[in-house]
């Protein structure tokens, strides 16, 4: 599944998750994120959805105020991290929520010239950023969204006042997180704030991309301000597949590869669900031999572009390697479904490929291996019967009146 924004009137996390509340897909709703919310934020909080009129058309507005919405004290990544550690995101959602505040942190801390440690998050809202982000990770897992496309961020023009002063839009933190990023200026303030940029910063592959999308649902979501000057403050978000060929979809891929000799495999291990978790669509080991026939291992990963720096800050920070290399690829990829059915009492979530012009098959469905070994702990019952009953239950429910071939 693609997820293409369109920051037309600008970019905050708040309109970021009122546009994706607004695609009203049982997928990621109000209560997923309120429950989500409440284990980030044991304090008081609201959360209030709403409907609103920007230039004309109804969008959808989230509210998100804690007690410390009007006056936030202030709080290290440090201290943002550890709540985002607690939550009950998955292991790949906290991973790239905390690499957006991590963006945030970067950005504020060149800008400031101080250590990111030292940052405070107190003009951005501390804990409403948490929620944002957060939110935005958790909704972006329940979608299966696998890529991010945008067009061109409006980011306003003018000033604006904060706790350094005046300043020219878009501001210093928000400027740098946007940094080598397309923008389009103009009359109406700030457009976009912090938040907004690392979003776009971390999870856009491309802006402005030239491909064919099929759109199956789209939501509007609106800014707190509704300014008189330039265009209505909404973003529009979609929910895209690509057309499907015979062959499946054409995407551009980065390969990323080093050659480490001095690594155990217990680091190498450790390496591959690293770069998982940061992203990587597929992460492995070839065994190689090295200078003076020492052996050695190539540690090699796919992504896509925009998650590129990610891995090479992974591969960096946890190996020795003094360098990586990198090509881009092109590979075809076929479309895929995710579902959950329900087994002997229990969750097991589900894999369907689809081939454009091909009957299904049983080769086309897979069972998520966890939910089955979970299931077979819980019944006593071995783990191939576990599965040929969840394919059955499977066919069962994507074609009720014919059987799959074998």
């Amino acid at each position: 599944m693609i997820l293409f924004i369109e920051p037309s009137g600008g970019l905050a996390g708040d309109m970021f998750l009122a546009a994706l509340l607004d695609l009203e897909d049982p997928r990621f709703t109000l209560p997923d994120l309120e429950v989500l919310a409440r284990a980030l934020v044991p304090e008081s909080l609201r959360l209030v959805c709403a409907t609103a009129e920007r230039g004309g058309f109804r969008v959808r507005t989230l509210d998100v105020r804690t007690d410390e919405s009007e006056d936030p004290p202030h709080r290290h990544l440090a201290e943002l991290l550890e709540r985002l550690e607690a939550s009950p995101l998955s292991a790949a959602a906290r991973a790239r929520a905390g690499r957006i505040l991590r963006r945030l942190a970067e950005a504020e801390a060149r800008v400031h010239g101080v250590d990111v440690e030292e940052v405070h998050f107190h003009e951005v809202g501390a804990i409403d950023t948490l929620i944002d982000v957060g939110g935005a990770a958790l909704a972006l897992e329940r979608l299966g969204i696998e890529r991010v496309l945008a067009t061109t961020p409006y980011v306003g023009g003018g000033t604006v006042r904060c706790a350094h002063g005046e300043l020219p839009v878009p501001a210093p933190g928000t400027a740098e997180l946007l940094r080598g990023l397309p923008q389009r200026r103009g009359p109406g303030g700030e457009r976009v704030t912090p938040t907004g940029a690392a979003l776009l910063a971390e999870l856009v592959e491309r802006f402005e991309p030239e491909e064919a999308l099929i759109v199956e649902r789209a939501g509007l979501g609106g800014g707190q301000r509704d300014p008189e000057e330039g265009p209505a403050n909404f973003v529009r978000v979609s929910l895209c597949t690509a057309p499907r060929g015979a062959e499946g979809a054409r995407r551009a891929v980065d390969q990323l590869e080093c050659n480490l000799d001095d690594a155990s495999g217990e680091e190498l291990g450790f390496l591959v669900e690293e770069l998982r978790a940061a992203g990587a669509l597929d992460a492995w080991i070839v065994a190689v031999q090295m200078k003076k026939g020492r052996p050695g291992s190539m540690l090699q990963a796919l992504c896509r572009p925009a998650g590129r720096a990610a891995l090479e800050g992974v591969l960096f920070a946890h190996s020795p390697t003094l360098g990586l290399r990198w090509i881009r690829c092109e590979r075809v990829e076929l479309e895929r479904e995710a579902f959950a059915l329900e087994l002997h009492g229990q969750s097991v979530r589900m894999k369907l490929r689809r081939r454009a012009g091909e009957p299904m098959s049983d080769l086309d469905l897979s069972a998520e291996h966890d939910d089955l070994a979970r299931l077979a702990r819980a019944t006593g019952r071995d783990l191939r019967s576990l599965e040929r009953e969840a394919l059955a239950a499977a066919r069962a429910r994507l074609q009720p009146d014919s059987a799959l071939r074998s």
